[in-house]
């Protein structure tokens, strides 16, 4: 009787060389594997559209709660909660899947694979769970009519955070009245229907309404910050224009426009005419006619100087009901901030007084998102403000840096993989399109690609003033460098999976070559060390530098000539990387009678012990560089 370890193990070696498994008993497993992952895929979609539907009611349920109040502020009400109870069970059934359920632990995260490779190829963020969380404070804010103030520090993606949150927002906006407007005329014409029967008319119309609502472009107006932004700059300014005092009519029309008022002055002057001789009123016609003439050609021929207002984006978001982002608020003067307190504070449906403008009624859609970096102790952006306290209390504000990850052990060692989002993000941007990945000896790359995100996270947590005191009583500062995202992006595509250098040399060339100040190189060089790069197996001696001294060049810290070895690529499946990225998942426990007799499920091994992240720790301690993973041909 074959194992079922060993059975799973031949499945994914076939995924990853694209062979089958030409044995009858591997084909009936792989098909039965297919057909488990298919029956999952379907039961979390069909938990999926039942937590679409139960977002409209509740959406609906809130904004009938908004619109009869008195003050257009929403209530929850029974309705409401139980809409919320509802979709909390939906959330947990999903979670619960994935814990016991091997297929759809995979198939779960397999579409966030995908979903996130798609997300970073059309530039937008990628939607990790730290991610997630802000995006919810933000469209819960943004709901209850309360502006949003998003603060950190540089590369964290705040500006797009806002562009994408103000978009979802739009796109939330249209997909909700049109469903809810389809909704209402549904259940008019099935008075009496049941849940299910709704539940099943929603499921038919929701897909193809919400591909159309989020391929329709949306686009919400912007302000970039600075010192020297007033007021006018943000609701109207008053221009002078050169004006043509023409008449936009054609020839013809103006012709006969001329012709109607001099027949109108022969007719008031009729009597006059009666009792001239014939020669008398010619003369007085062609006099008359010339003056008319000229009159009407000075008129229409001069030019002037005319005062025009030009309203601006605050004003237009303001008017027509759309999101407005402030990039930098807190480089504007205080002054001219104030001008916003009015608006801060009144809710769509509301009027908001604007001094040059006067009264102004809040079209619904409109909401206001700030951003800014905010200066700490150690790290200066200059030209930011801190806000006026009074002035910040009218918004959400929420602080939105950089994604976690673990600054200790090995990848085997992490009992949550999952929560390991900056690792996360390496790995996918490596990815390809079907979410497999082709890496030069993965059972080294893995790690130093692990290391690397710990590196990464290690200098941000320096950086934003979070990191603790070494062991002569020191506490590292970072005032001008760090590896953010855009950071870590440079470093992965200068590496480009080791077709012209290894990652310590694309870490130097990618990021490492370009920071300026000495202190800051310095440290992240004996940081890199420390977390296995730049070894001196590989040629490499870094010294250890003072504050206040020289920083290190490359010439200073490779000691013998380099040399690349190029290695083949290997390739992972997908399977491969929902592993490497979520853990291994729940084990299989159980088969249908028609494999259950040919297969033997391991009781008392962990079918999973020989994976992607078995890893020996000894030699990650004995020396940084060395495969810390189990080779892909001997296990999962």
């Amino acid at each position: 009787m074959e194992k079922l370890s060993v059975l799973e193990e031949r499945r994914r070696a076939c995924l990853r060389t694209g062979e089958k498994d030409e044995t009858a008993l591997g084909k009936e497993y792989a098909d039965y594997v297919r057909q488990q992952q298919k029956d999952a895929a379907n039961r979390l979609d069909e938990i999926a559209m039942e937590q679409a539907y139960e977002q409209l009611l509740l959406l609906m349920e809130q904004e009938n709660s908004r619109t009869s109040s008195v003050n257009g502020i929403r209530r929850s009400t029974s309705d409401s909660r139980r809409h919320a109870s509802r979709l909390l069970g939906l959330k947990k059934q999903k979670e619960a899947m994935a814990a016991i359920d091997p297929d759809a632990f995979y198939v779960m995260y397999s579409r966030q694979v995908l979903q996130d490779i798609a997300d970073e190829r059309d530039g937008r963020l990628v939607k990790v769970p730290y991610l997630q969380r802000a995006m919810k404070q933000i469209s819960d804010s943004l709901s209850a009519g309360i502006p949003v103030y998003l603060v950190g520090h540089l590369g964290s993606g705040k500006t797009q955070l806002a562009l994408e949150a103000s978009q979802d927002a739009m796109h939330r906006r249209t997909l909700y009245a049109e469903l809810s407007k389809a909704l209402s005329a549904w259940r008019r014409e099935h008075p009496g229907a049941s849940r299910n029967e709704e539940l099943s008319w929603f499921g038919s119309v929701y897909p193809d309404l919400l591909k159309q609502v989020m391929e329709t472009p949306c686009h919400p107006y912007f302000i970039s910050g600075s010192h020297n932004l007033t007021a006018q700059d943000m609701f109207a300014e008053k221009t002078l224009k050169l004006a043509h005092a023409g008449s936009k009519e054609s020839y013809g029309d103006q012709l006969n426009s001329l012709l109607q008022d001099f027949e109108q002055f022969l007719e008031a002057n009729k009597e006059r005419l009666d009792v001239m001789n014939p020669q008398q009123q010619m003369e007085l016609m062609l006099a008359g006619w010339k003056t008319y003439s000229s009159m009407y050609i000075n008129e229409n021929s001069g030019f002037g100087t005319v005062v025009e207002k030009v309203e601006k984006e605050v004003l237009k978001a303001l008017k027509e009901g759309k999101p407005i982002i402030i990039d930098e608020i807190n480089t504007i003067a205080m002054p001219n901030l104030i001008a916003l307190n009015d608006i801060l504070q009144h809710h769509a449906g509301q009027s908001a007084y604007i001094t040059g403008i006067g009264t102004v009624k809040i079209a619904d859609g409109f909401c206001l998102i700030g951003t800014g970096n905010l200066s700490t102790g150690t790290v200066s952006y200059e030209g930011t403000n801190v806000l006026n306290p009074a002035f910040q209390s009218r918004f959400t504000t929420i602080a939105y840096n950089y994604v976690p990850q673990s600054t200790e052990g090995t990848l085997a060692q992490q009992k949550n993989p999952g929560e390991n989002e900056l690792f996360r993000l390496i790995i996918e941007h490596l990815c390809n399109d079907d979410g497999s990945l082709d890496l030069p000896d993965p059972s080294i790359s893995v790690d130093a690609l692990w290391r690397f995100a710990q590196l990464a996270r290690t200098s941000q947590l320096i950086f934003e003033g979070r990191s603790s005191a070494s062991e002569n009583g020191d506490v590292p500062v970072l005032n001008e460098a760090v590896l953010s995202i855009r950071s870590i992006i440079h470093v992965l595509d200068t590496w480009n999976f080791g077709e012209e250098m290894d990652l310590s040399m694309a870490l130097w060339y990618g990021f490492l070559s370009s920071v300026t100040n000495n202190d800051d190189r310095n440290l992240l060089l004996s940081l890199a060390v420390r977390y296995g790069f730049f070894s001196e197996n590989e040629g490499w001696k870094v010294p250890a530098r003072a504050k206040g001294e020289a920083g290190l060049t490359l010439e200073e810290i490779r000691v013998l000539p380099y040399s690349h070895e190029i290695l083949s690529l290997e390739h992972l499946s997908r399977q491969d990387v929902v592993t490497l990225l979520f853990g291994k998942g729940p084990e299989r426990k159980s088969l249908p009678d028609s494999l259950s007799s040919q297969i033997e499920i391991d009781k008392d091994v962990d079918m999973q012990a020989k994976d992607l992240m078995a890893q020996d720790s000894r030699i990650r301690d004995l020396e940084h560089g060395a495969a810390v993973l189990d080779s892909l041909d001997q296990g999962k």
